[in-house]
């Protein structure tokens, strides 16, 4: 899944070929995502307007347009592409805006989890998803409110940092490598965690997605995420712990753990991580 690095980088790169410029011509598919696409909706409200802002909000992109707001998620492998008109389209191309400069934006999902969905602005901050999102980790107020949420949880410390309502835009992937820089154990109670340990690992937090967005996001195995514009990300060069189970630490040179929790991976060095 996209995480906050790999949106805000989808962002800088479909921002200057988003802002200021008109959107001439809709092409939309009625399918059902996690929110449903509505062609019609699309086209009355889309097609002619100025792109004014584009801007995210935890995982979420939100194109601010004259009269009306474009809201994107890429849920689990959703794709935003900027190509030219005859270029051919990918399968599971649900949505297509060409531009007044030609180019297209094309949105991608081909598991169907995203959103892609165009509201009036008075409805926008009713929208469901976007209401319950917490702080942004990259935001000055990040660390006491990981404290708070930490100190009061029985859950293991990587199931708050996945909540959303906690913090906005934080994934699997950095989860499991922020707790690797601060030397926690993913599987720990958080409330058993001290202030200062929760500190260090707010600190984690900010540094490693910095670092992501310094390299573009990550891009795993997989090939599954590339920018508008069809670049990889690099940091998966730097990953510590994720998707290397089996290999050694990097520290120690114990081999690297995994666990299912709550559904998802978790990764972690057994001698380095407490």
């Amino acid at each position: 899944m996209p995480e906050l690095p790999e949106v805000e980088t989808i962002r800088l790169s479909l921002a200057p070929h988003l802002v200021g410029h008109r959107v001439v011509e809709v092409e939309a598919r009625r399918i059902r995502l996690r929110e449903g696409i509505e062609p019609e909706t699309w086209r009355e409200r889309f097609e002619g307007v100025r792109i004014l802002a584009l801007e995210r909000r935890g995982k979420y992109l939100l194109a601010h347009a004259e009269g009306a707001v474009a809201l994107f998620h890429l849920g689990m492998s959703g794709r935003m592409v900027l190509r030219r008109p005859e270029e051919p389209r990918d399968p599971h191309t649900h949505l297509v805006l060409r531009m007044d400069h030609g180019l297209e934006v094309r949105f991608i999902d081909p598991r169907r989890f995203g959103v892609a969905v165009v509201l009036r602005p008075e409805a926008l901050e009713g929208h469901p998803g976007l209401g319950r999102l917490g702080a942004e980790p990259l935001s000055d107020g990040m660390h006491d409110v990981l404290r708070q949420a930490a100190s009061r949880s029985r859950a293991p410390i990587r199931s708050v940092l996945l909540d959303q309502t906690v913090l906005a835009g934080l994934g699997n992937i950095y989860a499991n490598e922020a707790l690797a820089r601060a030397g926690i154990s993913p599987l720990r109670r958080a409330r058993a965690i001290s202030a200062r340990r929760i500190g260090v690992l707010a600190g984690a937090v900010r540094q490693v997605l910095e670092e992501a967005l310094e390299a573009g996001g990550t891009t795993l195995r997989d090939g599954g995420f590339v920018n508008a514009s069809g670049d990889a990300g690099y940091f998966s060069v730097r990953l510590l712990v994720y998707g290397r189970e089996g290999e050694p630490c990097l520290a120690c040179g114990a081999p690297i753990r995994r666990r299912v929790l709550t559904g998802r991976s978790v990764f972690y060095c057994p001698k380095c991580q407490r």
